[in-house]
């Protein structure tokens, strides 16, 4: 068993959820420990505080899973005080640290959390600061969570399924009311993001973490993950550790879910498998903290090349680089007037160069704007445009028809007594393309560009930030 879990980490196909039972401290379970800790916390509660619940202390239930129905009553009050209370247990829990550290180790894409906590992104960020994402499932929210890329072992993600209780956030599940709506969102209009879907698609080894399966909300949890769109049980192994198994339970998931329960340490297997990965040197290595860079950069870019100007954005964002880009126009405020304003702010331009790029009237203001204001720029080639002597040619033939078409165009609403100043404001611009393109295409190919194509990214981007670098310093 042991080897088939390590090959499917080596290829990637290997997903974990982790659950409430991972750590018995002191020999006690979860629902014991958290029952225990909230008994202690309401005694040390002010008076005044103890009157806002009525005098009454909060009754949890047999084996909560995040405490269902945990509150004895549905008060406003009661929710915010049960949630201050799970935020200070869980930031107690000091001791659940290492393994978390061990599990962050661990060369696995995604890491689907039970638990609304921030423990386990922390352990991330301490051994492995930028090199993760987190997003978290939410009822409340009407938007789906945004995923910025696909889950991979060198950026896994943190994906918390019940919820967020962070900054105050108090979407989390503690009533029965609170499951029926996260149901009803979940195996309807809001369902999991696309990018774990498509892990999930791929018919990973799922292992299961200190998971408890009595419940019927955790059952339906577990045949949400490992069940296709037509509700067919995916192929793929899955293994569970736990230290609690009720007796009979082992044939009940396998039937339900094809799902391996065993009763054993979670600790013991995740202690196993962090030695043999690390034995194969197979350990995530912890990447530099990237420098911070107090710098404005302006991106200009063809709308065609949206994903490629975003992708330079977030990465530089990710060294504290203030990034504007078009995006950031105000409604209702005149592209030329933003244009010159956000020229006048950034210490350096990153024309992105592309065949679109070069035929754009727009990117035309842009390029004169940064040529006749002398900002220091750094061409960014994301084609062969530059390099293509036939397309240059066919370039200038393909302004002409862009102009002669915008001309056509305002011919005819002309002759038909209509407005046409919108088309002449174009024409103006391929105008002005027209008349400057051999000079700014002189320009770019004078200046040291950098190579963000395709298989000389990474390259290319470390060019940009020594630029940038040398600019500021400068």
């Amino acid at each position: 068993m042991f080897e088939y879990i390590i090959t499917a980490i080596q290829q990637e196909k290997c997903i974990l959820v982790l659950g409430p039972e991972l750590y018995h401290f002191e020999g006690k379970s979860f629902d014991t420990s958290i029952k225990e800790a909230y008994d202690q916390y309401y005694e040390q509660l002010p008076p005044r505080e103890k009157e806002k619940l009525g005098n009454q202390k909060i009754e949890f239930v047999n084996y909560p899973f995040l405490m269902e129905e945990l509150m004895s009553h549905n008060s406003e009050m009661a929710e915010i005080h049960i949630h201050n209370f799970v935020r200070v247990y869980f930031r107690q829990r000091i001791e659940w640290m290492d393994y978390y550290k061990q599990i962050a180790a661990l060369p696995i894409p995604l890491i689907i959390s039970l638990l609304p906590d921030d423990n386990l992104q922390n352990a991330f960020n301490e051994v492995y600061p930028d090199s993760f994402d987190v997003s978290s499932y939410s009822r409340k929210n009407e938007n789906l969570a945004q995923i910025n890329e696909k889950p991979t072992s060198k950026k896994p993600l943190i994906y918390k399924l019940l919820g967020d209780m962070a900054n105050n956030n108090y979407d989390v599940n503690f009533t029965f009311t609170d499951w029926f709506s996260y149901f009803k969102n979940i195996f309807g209009k809001k369902p999991l993001p696309v990018e774990i879907l498509s892990l999930l698609n791929e018919n990973p080894v799922i292992i299961f973490l200190g998971v408890r399966f009595e419940k019927w909300y955790v059952q339906l949890l577990i045949r949400l993950l490992v069940s296709d769109e037509s509700g067919k049980l995916r192929m793929g192994n899955r293994f569970s550790f736990s230290h609690i198994v009720e007796q009979g339970l082992e044939t009940l998931v396998w039937n339900r879910f094809s799902l391996n329960a065993e009763q054993a340490n979670p600790i013991d297997f995740l202690n196993s498998i962090y030695k043999q990965c690390k034995d194969k040197g197979m350990l995530r290595v912890a990447e530099p903290t990237k420098e911070k860079i107090n710098a404005t950069v302006f991106i200009s870019y063809n709308h065609q090349n949206t994903a490629i100007a975003e992708r330079v954005k977030t990465d530089l964002e990710a060294y504290g680089i203030k990034v504007l880009i078009d995006q950031d126009n105000p409604v209702g405020f005149s592209i030329p007037k933003f244009i010159d304003r956000e020229m006048a702010k950034c210490d350096l331009v990153l024309p992105l160069i592309s065949k679109t790029f070069m035929t754009s009237a727009w990117v035309a203001i842009e390029s004169l704007t940064t040529i006749w204001a002398n900002k220091k720029v750094l061409p960014c080639d994301v084609d062969d445009a530059l390099f293509d002597g036939k397309f240059i040619d066919e370039a200038f033939d393909l302004v002409e028809e862009k102009k002669q078409a915008i001309g056509k165009r305002i011919n005819d609403r002309r002759s038909k007594g209509f407005d046409s100043r919108d088309l002449t404001d174009i024409e103006e611009r391929l105008l002005d393309l027209k008349n400057n393109l051999a000079k700014i295409i002189k320009f770019f190919q004078n200046t040291n560009r950098a190579n963000l194509r395709e298989g000389n990214y990474d390259e290319g981007f470390a060019q940009v930030i020594k630029s940038i670098k040398k600019q500021i310093a400068s």
